[in-house]
């Protein structure tokens, strides 16, 4: 499989750092740009946006080590082909309890926390990752659907996320018929998609070289007041409105 990725994590016109982070087969990035094309991701590939938590204390410190935790689980290996959904779970699961102790060990007034969201291609597989209200989307001849569900009641509240208090189940869905070959799947924050309607999204995607520089710059304009963490990925590789990814000598390695 071929994944073409454009990423990018900014901290945004008004917040003073960036709590986002964001993880791309082990790259991981925080206020920076990631262009690559990964021409043999093997049996294993994923992409995550992490959003800790606003009004929670080192929400950057929650994002950072649960992308750097999984990370290390993929690069030693620990899931297996036989149960993937429940290795995972226990992964994101021992980082959420590891936070809320260390919350209350430190005495933090409300627990660190982050959301999780992404995509993982593992064993011939494509998986939907989700826990919070960070969002994946799939754009196709043009049109943007949301694939995941924001876990959060009435009053805006998060009612899933890893840390904060919170147990951190993460949803998980095998998707890998409802993606093919030439479709664009966009993972971002809140930050991004609260502040422009879809079929701006859209028409970003359709037309722009760097769709995720343009998407965080739109939120700007839009008044976003948060931080921005968008990564746009075309599925068998290719393009993004002419423009040419260049490879990565840092292509990952793993299950080779």
């Amino acid at each position: 499989m071929i994944f073409s990725v454009d990423a990018v994590s900014l901290k945004g016109a008004v917040r003073e750092n960036n709590e986002d982070f964001l993880s791309i087969a082990g790259r991981c990035l925080r206020d920076d740009v990631l262009r690559v094309t990964d021409e043999d991701a093997g049996e294993c590939w994923y992409a995550f946006v992490a959003d800790g938590m606003g009004g929670h204390e080192r929400g950057e410190v929650a994002s950072r080590e649960l992308l750097e935790h999984l990370r290390d689980c993929f690069t030693m290996r620990d899931f297996s082909e036989e149960d993937f959904e429940r290795d995972f779970i226990r992964s994101v699961e021992y980082v959420s309890a590891s936070l809320n102790a260390r919350s209350a060990g430190l005495g933090l007034e409300r627990a660190m926390g982050t959301t999780l969201c992404g995509i993982v291609w593992i064993y011939g597989r494509m998986y939907l990752v989700n826990a919070g209200d960070s969002r994946v989307y799939r754009w196709r001849d043009g049109m943007l659907r949301q694939l995941t569900e924001d876990q959060k009641d009435d009053r805006g509240l998060l009612l899933n996320c890893v840390g904060g208090g919170l147990k951190g189940t993460p949803q998980i869905c095998d998707i890998t018929g409802e993606v093919a070959e030439d479709d664009v799947l966009l993972i971002c924050s809140d930050g991004v998609y609260g502040f422009m309607p879809d079929d701006e999204m859209e028409y970003y995607l359709t037309i722009s070289p760097s769709p995720a520089g343009d998407l965080c710059g739109r939120a700007e304009v839009n008044g976003g007041n948060d931080n921005e963490s968008v990564a746009v990925i075309r599925v068998g590789g290719g393009d993004f409105g002419g423009y040419d990814c260049p490879d990565d000598d840092g292509r990952n390695d793993w299950f080779a």
